[in-house]
């Protein structure tokens, strides 16, 4: 099989070698070259074809934001840098993850693994394309003691982390099953679904209200809400931009 390319562009070395002998670590991914400004970055984008782009914030000449905005196609992309604050525009630009520094491998292993899984995703509907593979499921099957359970997008009003497990709170029942947040980030649908806290996913459809840094959800239960997210939050929410 084919190895998925990546490039890195960081402007430290130290930084640069961190991740290159991370990613050594992991057998389907290879090194395709490392940048140390965006301007560097963006002619390599344009003349070469990178699958996963590891990218510093902060850097000489141009941002890793402003990069990305000035690519029409990016590649999956996680952001890395020293500073928090950068998180919404990182959203708001759909990039996989975001990592702060120091970069911890158990974290950036959990950030590839999100990569990997829609790259394998995409590669699939590629290499068997029909018209059935197009339909969008508006369920899943989870496993729940002895029993495969049927849970509907629409039933679910959130789900909570319980450390190896997740807990699907639906409008009339609740179901526990041995999954992890980031599966469940890549299969539900992201104009419904937002990951508002690093234990909870919402949705955006079932929230009564905001208080303090809690969602109200439409069965009165409270919630929080990660400071980084509800700015963004706030703006998917407010269409009428009226808060």
């Amino acid at each position: 099989m084919d190895k998925y390319k990546c490039l890195i562009v960081e402007d430290e070395v130290l930084a640069q070698n961190l991740l290159k002998n991370y990613l050594s670590k992991i057998p389907d991914i290879e090194v395709a070259g490392t940048c140390q400004t965006a301007m560097e970055a963006l002619s390599f984008i344009k003349n070469e074809t990178i699958d996963i782009l590891l990218l510093d914030i902060q850097m000489p000449d141009l941002t890793g934001i402003e990069l990305m905005r000035a690519i029409q196609d990016p590649p999956l992309t996680i952001l890395i840098t020293a500073y928090s604050e950068y998180a919404l525009e990182g959203y708001e630009l759909n990039v996989v993850d975001y990592l702060l520094k120091p970069v911890k491998f158990d974290r950036f292993f959990m950030a590839i693994a999100k990569v990997l899984e829609l790259l394998n995703q995409k590669k699939l509907k590629k290499d068997n394309s029909s018209p059935d593979t197009d339909i969008a499921l508006d369920y899943i099957f989870v496993k729940s003691g002895y029993k495969a359970i049927k849970v509907r997008f629409e039933e679910i009003l959130y789900i909570e982390s319980l450390q190896k497990y997740v807990q699907f709170k639906c409008k009339d029942t609740q179901v526990t099953t041995l999954m992890s947040l980031s599966k469940l980030d890549e299969i539900l649908p992201t104009k419904d679904f937002l990951r508002i806290q690093k234990s909870f996913i919402a949705n955006l459809n079932h929230i009564a209200g905001i208080e303090g840094n809690r969602l109200i959800m439409i069965n009165k239960d409270k919630i929080p809400i990660s400071k980084s997210i509800k700015p963004y939050l706030i703006q998917l929410l407010d269409k009428n931009k009226l808060l």
